[in-house]
């Protein structure tokens, strides 16, 4: 990674204010151990596990002292996915120059990141707050600025414009996450075979024609050949998209 690249990756961030005022009793925790164990939870069960109240449970203190080092759940959660996309952005090699090749490798760590981290996905989903950008402390790197500059330059590298780009962006990244989340959710249309299958058996042939046609190749659609289909027919129509401007 360049020294610019290195340099876009850190964000003027605020320093987190502690709300209240600290519990007078009671074993202090240090807000590094109360990271640790949300990223524990994190990891282990899924994001939307993950509070202040259960902090303080799993670290035997008050969800008072949790509040007074992590600010709010807000907080928490941001850092949480910080963590996520550090990883995510450690795993992105460098870009060679092939704009197709170095969009693949774009798309595939954003969705096995998504797979490391339960509920991810889901929230990124639905949620408005930390699909982009999240809170950091001074110092701290905010990794999701920094993976956005870094399809940036790929995007600046094509010789795109910042509208052509930005929907390029915006397309390819919706489309992993949904595929994450369809993974996440158990979704495929193959975990519900049997039961699009038996469904349909229920009425004749030609009662639904259309349905009839569609129901035993759909049924066997399994998340990993919808991803790759996906992003072949995403990137033809990028490169289609990019000759014709």
């Amino acid at each position: 990674m360049s020294e610019k690249t290195k340099a876009a990756a850190h964000s003027t961030a605020t320093p987190a204010k502690k709300v209240g005022r600290r519990p007078k009793s009671g074993p202090d925790v240090s807000r590094g151990a109360m990271i640790e164990c949300a990223i524990r939870i994190a990891r282990s069960e899924s994001l939307g596990e993950v509070s202040m109240v259960r902090i303080g449970k799993e670290l035997g203190v008050a969800a008072g002292m949790v509040h007074y080092h992590m600010s709010s759940r807000d907080d928490l959660i941001s850092t949480v996915i910080n963590a996520a996309f550090k990883e995510r952005f450690d795993r992105l090699p460098a870009p060679t120059g092939e704009w197709r090749h170095d969009l693949e490798q774009f798309a595939l760590s954003s969705l096995e990141t998504m797979e490391r981290w339960p509920g991810l996905a889901t929230y990124i989903l639905t949620e408005n707050k930390f699909r982009l950008f999240q809170r950091v402390q001074p110092g701290e790197t905010d990794y999701g600025l920094a993976y956005f500059d870094h399809m940036g330059r790929i995007l600046m590298n094509m010789g795109v414009n910042g509208a052509m780009g930005a929907m390029i962006y915006h397309l390819l990244l919706l489309f992993v996450t949904v595929m994450a989340a369809e993974k996440e959710n158990r979704q495929s249309p193959a975990t519900h075979g049997d039961f699009i299958s038996a469904h349909l058996a229920r009425f004749a042939n030609d009662s639904y024609p259309g349905a009839t046609f569609l129901a035993a190749p759909f049924a066997s659609l399994n998340s990993p050949t919808t991803y790759e289909t996906g992003v072949a027919i995403l990137l033809d129509g990028f490169e289609k998209w990019i000759s014709q401007d």
